[in-house]
This record gives structure tokens, C-alpha cells and sequence, in this order.
């Protein structure tokens, strides 16, 4: 299998591009109604997650959006964490969605690339990621800065990710969802089969987005440096498997795909020990002397690399990336 290409600076540009919702947040049904299911999704989740022996703090959530789920995590759990994206707008969000949620309290902002995850090794007990890996062609490269910044015992989490399979790509060939859906796609969605025959990231794309769909061996490939590894497939069938083992679970998941959940857990490295605060490093030498200067910008005491912040928003982005995506 030829490894997919790393993302292109073209799609982290429009990744960067993500709007800025604001007061829409708090005054739009729409808006409201999906950022509250969002948040109610990553609560039964760490439910679930809390039963198995979790532990989820310090926290990092990749490809964090406008805030939500770690907002979720933060004021209903006795935890502290960061929150990250590529997209400094959606970040912004933070404080209208807290408003909305009814919620105090919020979690260290930085926008960053998740190839580039701007803290020291062994940072965090608990990574995680809701509809993100699937934004890179290739998740391998983040996934091993997942890895990089997971303290010996920690988890990594991911969910709303898709498995792609050659029955799947058969099934919808060229077809898409589309806005307003279609009779046809309304039934599919009731039945929960939609995805199954037509492709739902053509909006995603049309904006200069990756919308990737991977199948079991990169999947595999992905998550080959964790150790114990349990990913559920399919929302419906619920097939459980470490994608290693030839089972028939792990057959079946390759063949039909889906929906993919998954609990990884780092058996090797440091423990965490320490405020991962203190262990935030510059991007250029990787040291942790970065030092806040007037409230604007973090400043590295051993490279002099400067970094601004924004509404309390740091962003941390390597030299070339920056001039890229905030040319002014």
C-alpha cells in the first residue's frame, strides 16, 4: 500500500479559513442545537471512558474547533488541559460557546498544527480527537505526535471517524449528499445507511478541505505504536477489534467500514508527571523557556522566536506554515 501524501499547505490554509461564529453561537437555533449535541456526545463518552479506568488529566483535544467537547470535559470533570487547531477563528469561539453551555471555565487556547504539537514528550494523560484525523490525507504523522506528547498510561481517544472499505466505495461511486438532501438521502438517514451510498465531504471539499477516507490497513498502520488498542466499527454493528488479530470482526470491519471509535493506551515512555504548562516548548528548539511578554506574545528565552496571542489564544504555528497562513 503507497502511504498517502503528508496534508498540503493548501488544505491546512483553508482548515485556517474556518469562520468565526460569535454571537451566532448564542442566537442561532442551529448553531446552538449542534454545538449542545456535540458537547452531550463527548459526556457519554467519557462516561464510558471513566468506567474502563481512564484518566483525563492533563488533557489535549486535537482539531478542537470552537471548544466545545473540551469545554464539556473541563467543567464537568476535576481536570485541566489544552485545547488546540489550526484554525485561530474557530478558537475564538470559545467564550460564546462557554456562554451558551452555561459553563465557567475554559481551557488553555492554542491554535497550532497537529503535526507540530507545541509540548515537551510524556505532557498528557489523556489525547483526543472528534471528526479531525480524516481532515489529513495521511494520519499516520499526527498520530505520532499523539503518541509523542501521551505520558506512559495514557489513552488516546478518537471518534466520528470513517473506516472506508472497497464495498463502500462500490456502493456510492461517484455520488454525494446532497443540501438540501434528496427523498432518497432522507430515507438513508433514518435507516442510517446514507454514508453507505453516498459521500458526505463534498461541501468540505469544494472549500479546499482534505476529506480523507481511510481503510483497515492504514488504519492499522496509524495505530501500530500503541500497544493495547480497542476501535469500534460501524455505529450499528458494533464490531470491536485491534485491527491486528485476523478475526473475523477484524474481516468483517475491513469489508463493510463505518463509523470508527477508538481507545488506544501508550504502554512505554515517561510517566507525566509535572504541569504541562510548564512544558510547553517553542516550535523552532524545542526548549520550554517561553516567557509571556505584555500579554501579546510568549517570547522563547533561548531562540528569541516570538508567538502572539489573541484573545487568549496562542498561536504557535513553525516559521514557513506562519507566513502562510497569516501572511499580515
Amino acid at each position: 500500500m503507497t502511504e498517502p501524501e503528508p496534508q498540503s499547505v493548501s488544505a491546512k490554509i483553508a482548515e485556517s479559513r474556518r469562520p468565526f461564529h460569535g454571537k451566532a453561537a448564542l442566537e442561532d437555533p442551529v448553531v446552538r442545537s449542534r454545538f449542545r449535541e456535540r458537547a452531550d456526545i463527548i459526556l457519554a463518552d467519557l462516561r464510558m471512558l471513566e468506567k474502563v479506568g481512564v484518566l483525563f488529566t492533563p488533557f489535549l483535544e486535537i482539531g478542537a474547533g470552537s471548544v466545545q467537547r473540551s469545554a464539556a470535559l473541563i467543567n464537568n470533570y476535576p481536570v485541566d488541559g489544552v485545547a488546540t487547531d489550526i484554525s485561530q477563528q474557530s478558537l475564538r469561539d470559545a467564550p460564546y460557546v462557554l456562554s451558551m453551555l452555561d459553563y465557567d471555565q475554559a481551557p488553555m487556547l492554542i491554535s497550532c498544527d497537529a503535526h507540530n504539537i507545541p509540548f515537551l514528550p510524556n505532557s498528557f494523560q489523556f489525547v483526543f480527537a472528534y471528526q479531525t484525523l480524516h481532515h489529513f490525507e495521511n494520519p499516520i504523522p499526527v498520530l505520532v505526535e499523539c503518541y509523542r506528547v501521551l505520558g506512559k498510561g495514557g489513552h488516546l481517544f478518537f471518534n466520528e471517524e470513517p473506516m472506508d472499505s472497497r464495498f463502500r466505495r462500490l456502493l456510492r461511486a461517484k455520488r454525494v449528499l446532497s443540501h438540501p438532501p434528496t427523498r432518497m438521502q432522507r430515507l438513508g438517514h433514518y435507516l442510517g445507511v446514507e454514508k453507505i451510498f453516498w459521500d458526505d465531504g463534498k461541501h468540505e471539499r469544494l472549500l479546499g478541505m482534505t476529506e480523507a477516507r481511510f481503510d483497515i490497513d492504514l488504519w492499522r498502520k496509524a495505530l501500530r505504536p500503541f500497544k493495547l488498542v480497542d476501535v469500534e466499527i460501524n455505529r450499528k454493528l458494533k464490531m470491536h477489534s485491534n485491527l491486528e488479530k485476523p478475526t473475523l470482526n477484524a474481516f468483517l470491519s475491513g469489508f463493510i467500514g463505518g463509523n470508527v471509535k477508538g481507545l488506544c493506551m501508550k504502554t512505554e515512555g515517561d510517566a507525566v508527571t509535572g504541569n504541562f504548562r510548564d512544558r510547553l516548548m517553542c516550535i523552532d528548539c524545542k526548549l520550554p523557556q517561553l516567557s509571556r511578554m505584555a500579554d501579546k506574545q510568549l517570547v522563547c528565552g533561548n531562540c528569541g522566536r516570538a508567538y502572539p496571542i489573541t484573545d487568549e489564544i496562542v498561536r504557535m504555528l513553525p516559521e514557513q506554515l506562519e507566513a502562510e497562513l497569516y501572511p499580515q
